[in-house]
């Protein structure tokens, strides 16, 4: 009966497939650093988004125009049970006109507010505003003549999502003739609670006019306009280069440069989810308000936090690539690697996202990308050089390091194709590794097999 000596074992323990393995459960392990870089990235938003808000409540927050309407306030008669039996009551209910056609002419320039080191986008924009209601008319309401409506306490509201931030000098026309706007919304505030209104609207029962209102309005992040009317028509000019169109509508035509955007926007009431008359409770207009917008986000082309949540999706394919090339070029050098110097080579690989992430909120993600890929490339390729004692050996390794930050920095480009790209690449690399290693003795007894024979013979 053989036993297996000691020196025969540790051989076994230190061949080419033990310490492949060995070297891949460290790569694993590495992922949970990357994956605290994960939660450090989350954090850092979140203060990113904290600056924003406290930018909002100084400045003006994300603003949404309610469009200009009519609200009415009535009396129904409505049987009621009671403990008395039935009893018929008179219930308020206020009712909503829309115009027959409304346009908005908004200019606004853009400036960033600072909180430490964010960076938040703000505007100020000029807006104006024209349209024209018919005669309320109570049969579009589906109510009958004798129905009680209060025509002397109409309103003329404009809902805005934060009325703190309109500046000075605001004005309105109707009919041609200057009317004092007065804070609030004038109407329920199950419905609209902020914004400004014209109180007592009709003097002497209900006509149609026209209107002409203008106010200027602070804001941030992002502008939008709820469409109500038969027909609503809206021209947002800005300096700010970066546009995002969003909400329910698209426009019908915009200009982009890098002196700023123009966009037109032509919604008719039949892509509208409302009606041009319609009593509050009659449907949940609570939503209908501010749900179905148009308008635009001052988008900031370089989110860095996104892009480095985004990098960090890739740590398995970037730190497994360069494990596997020093693995190869120490198979094919003779010199050991410990698994100690694979574990301080990926916690420097690792060590590359915080500095990316620290440096990307003082200098930019471009600079901070290339800044902190070199220091990466100069100590991980240095570190190999002295491991391996060959300089071509660190040169080589600096070498594929150069190709995959420049290849992370195209996948984070191209977000539609990353995936595609990431997985031509993770194939190119495996093929490499298979034919470089195909004639390596990955069970270490080709080193053992002289001394077996030479024990054999004695």
């Amino acid at each position: 009966m053989t036993s297996q000596s000691p020196s025969a074992l540790i051989g076994a323990l230190r061949s080419p497939g033990v310490k492949f393995f060995i070297v891949g459960l460290i790569g694993l392990f590495l992922l949970i650093p990357a994956s605290m870089v994960w939660v450090l990235v989350a954090e850092r938003q979140d203060r990113a988004n904290s600056a924003q808000a406290e930018v909002a409540k100084s400045w003006g927050g994300a603003q949404t125009l309610g469009g200009v309407i009519i609200s009415v306030p009535y009396e129904v008669q409505q049987e009621v049970q009671t403990a008395k039996g039935i009893v018929v009551q008179r219930v308020g209910r206020t009712a909503i006109f829309l115009p027959e056609e409304i346009s908005y002419s908004v200019g606004s320039k853009s400036d960033e507010r600072k909180r430490g080191i964010f960076s938040v986008p703000v505007y100020d924009a000029s807006v104006s505003v024209s349209g024209r209601f018919k005669r309320p008319d109570p049969e579009d309401l589906g109510l009958d003549a004798g129905t009680d409506i209060n025509w002397s306490e109409a309103s003329l509201s404009v809902p805005v999502s934060d009325p703190r931030a309109i500046r000075a000098g605001a004005k309105i026309e109707i009919d041609g003739r200057p009317r004092t706007i007065e804070p609030g919304a004038g109407l329920p505030h199950s419905v609209a609670p902020k914004g400004i209104h014209v109180g007592k609207l009709f003097a002497s029962g209900p006509t149609g006019f026209s209107f002409r209102l203008e106010f200027g309005l602070k804001g941030s992040t992002s502008f939008s306009v709820m469409p109500g009317a038969r027909t609503t028509r809206v021209e947002m000019v800005s300096d700010w280069p970066h546009p995002s169109f969003g909400g329910a509508y698209l426009p019908d035509s915009s200009a982009i440069s890098k002196d700023g955007f123009e966009a037109d926007w032509t919604v008719p009431h039949l892509a509208l989810s409302m009606p041009l008359a319609f009593t509050i409770g009659q449907a949940d207009v609570s939503t209908m308000f501010g749900s179905e917008t148009l308008g635009v986000r001052f988008y900031q082309p370089v989110d860095h936090y996104a892009l480095v949540e985004r990098a960090i999706k890739y740590a398995v394919l970037f730190i497994g690539s360069i494990f596997i090339a020093v693995f190869v070029l120490e198979t094919r050098s003779g010199r050991p690697v410990h698994g100690a110097q694979y574990a301080l080579m990926g916690l420097a690989l690792v060590l590359f996202y915080v500095l990316l992430l620290a440096l990307a909120e003082h200098i930019g993600f471009m600079a901070a990308y290339g800044t902190a890929a070199v220091a990466t490339t100069a100590l991980v390729s240095t570190y190999c050089a002295r491991l391996l004692a060959s300089r071509l050996r660190g040169g080589l390794i600096a070498g594929l390091l150069a190709t995959v930050f420049g290849l992370l920095f195209l996948f984070l480009q191209m977000e539609d194709f990353a995936l595609l790209a990431g997985a031509i690449f993770a194939f190119v690399v495996l093929a490499v590794v298979m034919f470089s290693t195909a004639s390596l003795d990955w069970t270490g007894r080709g080193n053992a097999a002289p001394e077996a024979a030479s024990d054999g013979a004695a």
